[in-house]
Formats: C-alpha cells, structure tokens, sequence
C-alpha cells in the first residue's frame, strides 16, 4: 500500500464569534481547485459563488491546479480563501500540521457552529440575522425561519454528516 503526506488544516471563518472552524486533513499533492471543493463541504457552503485562494504577501493564486505541497513550499502555513467576495466570507486556513497516512481521502475531524446561510450578507449581516432570530418581536422574525428552515441552530455542526459528503468526493490526490 502507497503511503501519503496529508496536511492538516484549520480553517475557520474570519471574525465569527463564536468561532466557526474546522479542522481536517487533505493529502498534499491536492490541488487548490481539490482544496476548494473540501473546503465548500467541510464549511457546508454550496459552491454557487465565485472564490480565490490569497497566499499572505505574495497575493492571489491564480494557478488552482498547483498541488498544496508546492504552494506552501516557502514556509508559509497560511492561506486566505475569499468565498463570495461580494458577501465577504473570509476564511484563514493554518497548516496545523502533517502525518502519512495510506488512504488519501479527506477527512474532516472536528469543527464548531453551522455554516451561515449564503445569501445573509458576510459574516456582519449574518450576525444581524441571528440577533434577529432571538427576537420574536422583530417584524422579519417568522419570515428569516422560514427561509433559514425551523431546524437551523447556528451551534450545530454534525461531523458525521461532514464526512459522509467528503465520501462522495472521495480520493483527491
């Protein structure tokens, strides 16, 4: 069996309080178009919206083919992924560290709080909703469950199902 570098990010949503992050391995000969598509499913995004990868002093990576061992080659362990510039999803991704491994599928292996709903205006806007969302008294109340679904909590993260639709992607090496 063929044993693998895989890296172990964090990635979590810039300025959300509480914190939404999550941490997960991908193997390192991953590209960034393949990094993309865990980061949509380990966040629950739903990969409708434009994003861009921004490596700290060097700018945006336009090259998305590039596997992640060769952009992180030069010692930096962080990346930006910018998700819906428009709304400003933000998102810091840390190189936690690496381990081999002989499967090279992703994994996610913890995190906290839903993904915001798309569409809810950044991280500020969403913030407005879920303030909104405690008070029943405010006029858009019933309306905002209706269109979030009476199941949201935005402290739920279920890591089971995380890594069921990780499963349909399947090996990204």
């Amino acid at each position: 069996m063929t044993s693998h570098t895989l890296y172990r990010f964090r990635v979590e949503l810039v300025d959300s309080d509480p914190p939404i992050w999550r941490r997960f391995q991908i193997p390192a000969q991953a590209s960034l178009v393949q990094l993309h598509s865990v980061i949509q499913v380990v966040m629950g995004w739903s990969d409708s919206q434009p994003h861009c990868f921004v490596l700290p002093g060097a700018g945006d990576l336009q090259d998305e083919q590039l596997p992640l061992w060769q952009v992180l080659a030069h010692g930096s362990y962080r990346l930006l992924y910018w998700y819906a510039p428009q709304e400003g999803w933000l998102h810091r991704l840390i190189l936690e560290s690496y381990t081999r491994s002989n499967s090279p599928a992703p994994i996610c292996l913890e995190g906290e709080c839903a993904c915001p709903p798309e569409g809810s205006g950044g991280i500020w806007g969403y913030e407005e909703v879920l303030e909104r969302l405690d008070d029943n008294h405010d006029p858009a109340y019933l309306e905002l469950w209706d269109r979030l679904g009476s199941d949201f909590d935005p402290d739920w993260f279920d890591l089971a199902a995380v890594n069921r639709r990780l499963q349909a992607i399947g090996r990204v090496s």
